[in-house]
């Protein structure tokens, strides 16, 4: 039986985060090799030419291959940044002249790069409060091109109905995107839900480790094509060493996330008790107004949360932050290890007061991605920082 006949029996979400796409070298060992050479003989019967940057090397393959596995999709590209993927997804499904219909409340680098749409692709983007079929059909024109969603969103876990976003989009023949890093595809996969392309910041999830830097995009294999050809001239691919360590990392995703979704409702549900806590937003909390539809659309809430300390003094924010001892305050998210962040002054740092205080988005708001440690070590770190 053949490599490639022994992955298609893979049904199960750990087998495939285990053993998609690795590629055997002829000492048999059981990982993918390493193969960092940029200069790659070519005189060879297909006529192709391989070349790092056009995504043809064995370790690009082979990570491409098992993420597109974890999401269900056809094909995957490996890109530099998650930012990498965003750009380039949006501006293969979208033309200048075209328009985007965009919610509003997503992450903050997404946000900034309407504005280059803007002006420097002359592509109208809409942005939406309320991501349902009603408001898409009263934003929707001539020219609207793609549907673009993030669910869970950054940073404050809004859900949004992507099954019945997706059959709306279709029904008008306009292409749906989703940033699905939040959720992992251990968690969520959109392409069962009618999406066409789903986006990563593999630094997140997929990475989990906080050592490497990727974004990934899924979808149909004539899409993936457009997005490596242009990808390609833009220089977006990622090297194979820190491939090769996303792809280590992506063998221990499903153990990682559900560990993490275990830990981060427990927290979550201590949170929402504490008296100085003003608000905790997370989907797994029946509280929340997006519970049912996350209920239906994931297999797990996931390990992100966002929760908002009483009062208006940031003074008192500052001196929690400050009295943490297992939990970091660092950028990013979905490693093993516990970290906060103050949103505003980070992931959506580029936006304007206004912009931010519109969406949501205050001083007193704190991001928490919940690692794997043990839940009751996490829940007396923040006891005694609340003290």
């Amino acid at each position: 039986m053949s490599k490639a006949n022994k992955q298609q029996i893979y049904s199960g979400l750990n087998s495939k985060a285990v053993h998609a796409g690795t590629q055997r070298d002829h000492f048999g060992g059981v990982n993918t090799p390493v193969q960092p050479s940029t200069a790659i003989e070519y005189l060879n019967e297909s006529g192709s030419v391989p070349y790092p940057r056009n995504f043809t090397i064995p370790n690009h393959e082979a990570v491409a291959t098992k993420i597109a596995a974890l999401e269900g999709g056809e094909a995957a590209l490996v890109l530099a940044t998650g930012m990498s993927a965003i750009s380039t997804g949006i501006l293969s499904a979208v033309q200048s002249g075209q328009h985007i219909l965009m919610q509003s409340n997503i992450y903050g680098g997404t946000r900034a790069f309407v504005d280059i749409l803007r002006w420097k692709h002359d592509i109208r983007v809409t942005l939406i409060d309320r991501m349902t079929p009603e408001e898409l059909d009263s934003n929707m024109t001539g020219d609207t091109a793609l549907v673009y969603m993030e669910s869970p969103t950054n940073p404050l876990l809004d859900i949004i109905d992507i099954s019945s976003v997706c059959t709306w989009a279709k029904d008008n023949r306009i292409l749906t995107m989703i940033d699905n890093t939040f959720a992992s595809p251990v968690n969520q996969q959109p392409l069962k839900l009618g999406c066409d392309i789903i986006m990563h910041s593999a630094t997140k999830y997929m990475g989990g480790h906080s050592d490497l830097m990727a974004g990934a995009l899924i979808g149909k294999n004539d899409f993936i094509e457009r997005c490596r050809t242009l990808s390609s001239v833009y220089g977006m691919s990622l090297n194979a060493v820190d491939l090769s360590l996303l792809e280590r990392s992506l063998k221990t995703i499903v153990l990682r996330v559900q560990k993490q979704n275990s830990n981060a409702m427990e927290i979550a549900q201590w949170l929402s008790k504490h008296p100085l806590i003003a608000k905790v937003h997370y989907p797994g909390l029946s509280s929340h107004p997006g519970h049912e539809i996350a209920a239906k659309q994931m297999s797990g809430f996931g390990g992100m949360m966002s929760f908002e300390l009483s009062g208006n003094d940031t003074s008192f924010r500052d001196a929690f932050l400050r009295s943490l001892s297992m939990i970091s305050v660092a950028t990013s998210l979905g490693g093993i290890e516990s970290t906060m962040t103050i949103p505003a002054q980070t992931s959506h740092s580029l936006l304007t007061p206004e912009e931010r205080n519109a969406m949501g988005i205050h001083d007193m708001l704190i991001r928490f991605s919940i690692g794997i440690e043990d839940a009751e070590d996490l829940i007396q770190d923040l006891e005694r920082a609340l003290l």
